[in-house]
């Protein structure tokens, strides 16, 4: 991994990244905050709305990503939608403070969600043009380097920064955790404008679709349809994020009530899953055989699913912060593998399409399992251990599943 991150432009973008994550996990720990002070506010069920509110818009608007994504120069993408974000983080702020001050007590946050949805809104397109931008900064032979560099130091960066922002948020307050977020993107903004490469293959010109931005949706959809590879991934990665969505969420509800912390104690907990997973990447980024074999992210979700049955029946902090140093070995390195063989067969001029068909599907699972907890009595109701405990049951049956659909469409 160090040869990567001698290329100096991957390194760039790297660094950005992580400070991302860093001000992201603030930001969530600085509202989980808000909705722990505010009496009337239940922290699980606030803490749905809020993923609820940050998955919809690529649900909705993936289709605008996969028409037009790859039309652009990726760099510009992530430069201006970090520039928009920050802006939209500068008012969340100034519409927190009167609350956090005693000044405002809203009848609801509905404003805070809004403006979550907007940074969502832009997050869709950033998301898919950062995964296609990799294998134009490095080579086809150090996809799975990069890859993996990238899951380690985001995974430990956004579980790290839960606890530096439950720290943050408790002692110093809200507002700073935001403010965090918003100097994030604005450093994100001035390491991406010193990336120096060479224009990338566009749809635009004599590339372009004849029927514009819409037959360059269907064109994606049926090259992702009828490739061989990409689409089982793809459908994979949508179901780990159901299952993550749920899991998010449900985490918050057993930390608060069944082990009885509070915001501090449940980024620290969260943390141990970041140790997790710096220790499983730290074996996958050696780069063995097993690491590119197809049938690894099966193995991977099975082991999930396994620890999550076990962690429902864990009522000790200490214990059940040793499942999540291994749910997080296991967790954090599965989408590496998917995101390597996606970007190593994927077209060049289509790799866009197929990350923002990716992102779609993914956010709309996220958006089922955050509105099972917060819109339905079938999650709202249910205790946290019972939630793992179902989830854990799922991620057995669905890993078993998967490798079969692949082993039928490859045959």
């Amino acid at each position: 991994m160090r040869r990567v991150l001698q290329n100096a432009d991957f390194r760039r973008l790297w660094c950005s990244q992580i400070g991302l994550a860093l001000g992201d996990g603030v930001m969530q720990m600085g509202l989980l905050e808000l909705f722990r002070t505010q009496a009337r506010l239940d922290p699980r069920i606030e803490t749905a709305k809020l993923f609820f509110a940050s998955a919809l818009p690529a649900a909705l608007l993936g289709p605008l990503a996969i028409a037009y994504l790859d039309r652009f120069q990726r760099r510009s993408v992530l430069m201006c939608s970090d520039s928009l974000r920050a802006l939209v983080m500068g008012a969340m702020v100034a519409w927190v403070f009167p609350i956090v001050s005693g000044r405002w007590d809203p009848q609801n946050l509905l404003v805070i969600y809004a403006m979550v949805f907007v940074i969502g809104a832009i997050t869709t397109f950033y998301y898919p043009a950062r995964y296609a931008l990799i294998p134009n900064l490095v080579g086809t032979d150090k996809l799975i380097q990069a890859n993996t560099l990238f899951t380690t130091s985001l995974a430990v960066a956004g579980v790290g920064s839960r606890a530096l922002g439950g720290f943050i948020a408790e002692r110093l307050g809200v507002e700073w955790a935001l403010l965090c977020n918003a100097f994030a993107y604005v450093s994100a903004v001035a390491l991406v404008w010193n990336i120096r490469m060479t224009p990338h293959a566009t749809t635009t010109g004599a590339a372009a679709h004849a029927q514009g931005g819409w037959g360059e949706l269907k064109t994606g959809l049926v090259y992702l349809w009828q490739h061989r590879t990409a689409l089982p991934l793809v459908l994979l990665s949508a179901v780990f994020a159901f299952l993550a969505g749920v899991f998010v969420v449900a985490i918050v509800g057993y930390a608060l009530d069944t082990l009885g912390l509070r915001t501090g104690g449940v980024g620290y907990l969260i943390a141990a899953a970041g140790i997790g997973a710096t220790a499983g990447v730290a074996v996958f980024g050696r780069g063995r055989k097993w690491t590119h074999a197809t049938w690894l992210p099966f193995v991977q979700l099975l082991l999930v699913g396994l620890l999550l049955v076990v962690l429902s029946t864990t009522t000790g902090v200490w214990l059940a912060a040793l499942f999540l140093v291994a749910l997080g070995a296991c967790g954090a390195t599965m989408l590496i593998p998917i995101d390597a063989k996606l970007q190593e067969h994927v077209d060049d001029q289509r790799r866009g399409a197929v990350f923002a068909a990716r992102g779609m599907l993914t956010s709309a699972t996220m958006v089922v399992a955050f509105w099972l907890n917060f819109g339905t009595p079938l999650l709202r109701r249910t205790p946290a251990p019972t939630i793992l405990l179902w989830l854990g049951a799922v991620s057995v049956i669905v890993s078993a599943l998967a490798a079969m659909a692949v082993r039928t469409r490859r045959g």
